[in-house]
């Protein structure tokens, strides 16, 4: 396990003032691998912006040469307020100090367990009265627990640091004996360097119970039953009727992948319906098996079947959202990330909620994404799991929010993921866009697709290029004029995701200049239209499609779907009554049916830019389908 320290800004400015020039190195290897998660708030970085190393040679900026190992988490400033009539404002700490307790407690609610590092003794007396569940130690007992789980090469210089500094903390207690009962305060300190030192407090454990044992060992051996694998014949036996209860529900994974057999679907709500039903059919022939048994079965059996039940939530939030039903896919989505918490799987986790951030997106609820990224984005970082598009999210949702500062500084932790390794962060900034496309969020999707295309273009991937230059058309394709002033001053925000390389720039500046002259000449009329029928070969070659980038319900009911054709830019096509409802990412294919293309009228053009409307002689061979990886999930 991870430890998770939260460290307040006195401690900063005591390492400024005694840490030698080595403590750099032996941090950072404290850090390695996730073992040990060192967190702040914005408010101490405004504390201690101007700190510096005293004992380090040009006495560089402490939180400069110490941004690699830090991990700042915006607080909403409705958690501190809040936090602060709870304990009562008169003797509430400060809103930083406030900020760092909702943190701590915010994170030992997600099951991590937590110590705030701070001499400031109202934190930890205002903590246990409001019992935010954390605890504490002061900056020089949080010096000697590193020692004592350091390498032995480090260990000696972080017990140095530790005693110069509870020297300090020492001496400025016994200067405020004049203010203040000290008493209590020096006690704590000296409690935390005589008990037996933890790097986090762990409970004490509890008496071992056989059955409480066997429970877990049963639970695993249905799990593995479940899978597929052989179990001893002694667990086999206590498990009972158990694996045969909970078999229907093993055919949901071979469901899903009947469904992912094929790389596309054109009938997403067909799949919905034969999902749910499957799933409920399922639920029921375990719930009918499970009634007459007692709680104790019935908890094994609902830990072990949480995986399938997870997935199949997944796939039909997925598709309710691809068939416009948000509400549904909210729902499926939040089950989903329930039953995750049951198998404590937290890459499923964190899968869910990226998935309702996203649905959170696409409805404007700036303020409810951000919670479910950051959530998902602490979820990483204690698996050691890659976070760019979490805090890429994060910081786009915040700023959208009107969190400006919390907005930055997820951006500035996003720099540094991309800065190490800016090839496999075109990957995510790609698959971050594509996202933000398939949920109408063509505006943000474009500024991310940018940012990508800087990544591909330094590092030299030319095939990446060329596929996010289709994107950025694609995106271009969905704007609208309320797209381009809704997200006004985004652009200087993301620019701080990546510093392109000079001698790469004035080449890349021509090829986004390239395609914004494309993208210019998608946004006119077209100059020659058929007014007689067409052969549908004629506007889409055999093997190529049309993706659908928006759809609009007009004041009539008339559904007009804005597709993206690969030479002539945003077309348009009005859907005849009673169509299933398309979704941007939708591909459509026209059939062999013959085509007229007409000029848009000046307010569709106007509206949606788009270059000419599309009649079809035979609606009936309209097809929209849909990568099935969408419908399931699946990477």
């Amino acid at each position: 396990m991870s430890h998770v320290w939260v460290i307040d800004s006195n401690c900063f400015i005591h390492l400024g003032s005694f840490a030698a020039d080595r403590f750099l190195k032996d941090i950072k290897a404290m850090a390695h691998g996730g073992k040990h998660i060192f967190c702040v708030t914005p408010g101490v970085h405004d504390e201690v912006r101007t700190v510096r190393f005293q004992q380090w040679k040009n006495k560089p900026l402490l939180l400069e040469s110490l941004a690699p190992i830090l991990t700042t988490v915006p607080i909403d400033e409705a958690q501190i307020k809040g936090l602060a009539r709870l304990i009562g404002e008169r003797v509430s700490p400060q809103d930083v100090d406030l900020s760092l307790m909702v943190l701590a407690s915010t994170l030992t609610r997600e099951g991590k367990t937590v110590v705030l590092v701070t001499d400031d003794f109202k934190m930890t007396t205002t903590g246990e009265k409001a019992n935010l569940g954390y605890t504490t130690c002061p900056p020089s007992t949080f010096m000697q627990r590193l020692a004592e789980l350091s390498s032995a090469k480090s260990k000696s210089a972080f017990n140095s640091l530790s005693r110069r500094i509870r020297a300090a903390e020492m001496r400025y207690a016994i200067s405020r004996v004049n203010e203040y009962d000290i008493q209590a305060k020096l006690t704590w300190m000296v409690d935390s360097l005589i008990t037996k030192s933890q790097p986090t407090p762990q409970p004490t454990p509890a008496p071992k119970e056989s059955d409480s044992a066997a429970d877990e060992v049963l639970s695993t051996a249905l799990r593995r039953f479940l899978n597929g694998e052989q179990i001893k014949a002694k667990h086999k036996k206590a498990l009972g009727k158990l694996p045969e209860i909970c078999a229907p529900m093993v055919e949901l994974d071979a469901h899903l992948a009947r469904l992912s057999s094929q790389t596309y679907s054109n009938d997403v709500e067909g799949a919905y319906r034969m999902t749910m039903l499957a799933f409920s059919e399922s639920l029921e022939a375990v719930g009918l098996g499970l009634a007459p048994l007692g709680e104790k079965d019935a908890e094994l059996a609902n830990t072990a079947i949480a995986g399938y039940a997870q997935r199949t939530e997944t796939a039909l939030g997925l598709m309710a959202k691809m068939a416009g039903d948000r509400g549904a896919a909210r729902l499926h989505l939040s089950r989903a990330l329930q039953a995750a918490t049951l198998i404590d799987d937290q890459h499923a986790e964190m899968q869910g909620m990226h998935q309702l951030g996203l649905l959170a997106t696409s409805s404007d609820d700036w303020g409810r994404a951000a919670r479910l990224f950051e959530t998902a984005d602490r979820q990483a970082l204690s698996v050691g799991a890659e976070r760019l598009r979490y805090l890429v999210m994060s910081g786009i949702t915040r700023h959208l929010n009107h969190d400006f500062a919390e907005a930055k500084e997820h951006i500035l932790a996003a720099h540094d993921d991309v800065a190490r390794d800016k090839s496999l962060a075109c990957l995510s900034l790609k698959a971050i866009g594509t996202s933000l496309l398939s949920i109408d969020q063509p505006g943000l999707a474009l500024e991310i697709l940018d940012e990508a295309m800087e990544c591909a273009h330094e590092s030299g991937n030319d095939e990446e290029t060329e596929a996010l230059a289709e994107l950025l058309l694609i995106a271009h394709a969905a704007m609208t004029k309320i797209d381009a002033l809704h997200h006004e001053g985004l652009r200087d925000l993301l620019d701080g995701l990546n510093n392109i390389e000079s001698d790469v720039e004035q080449a890349f500046s021509e090829k986004i200049e390239a395609i914004g002259e494309r993208a210019n000449l998608h946004n006119t009329p077209l100059e020659n239209t058929w007014n007689d029928w067409q052969p549908s070969e004629r506007l889409i070659p055999d093997g190529e499609a049309l993706r659908v980038v928006r759809s609009e319900v007009d004041e009539h009911g008339h559904t007009l779907i804005v597709v993206h054709h690969g030479e002539l830019g945003a077309l348009g096509l009005w859907l005849p009554e009673g169509r299933l409802p398309v979704s941007p990412g939708h591909v459509l294919s026209l059939g062999t049916t013959r085509v007229k293309v007409a000029k848009p009228t000046v307010e569709l053009q106007d509206a949606h830019s788009i270059r000419g409307l599309v009649a079809v002689e035979d609606s009936s061979a309209l097809d929209f389908i849909v990568a099935t990886e969408d419908m399931t999930g699946d990477d």
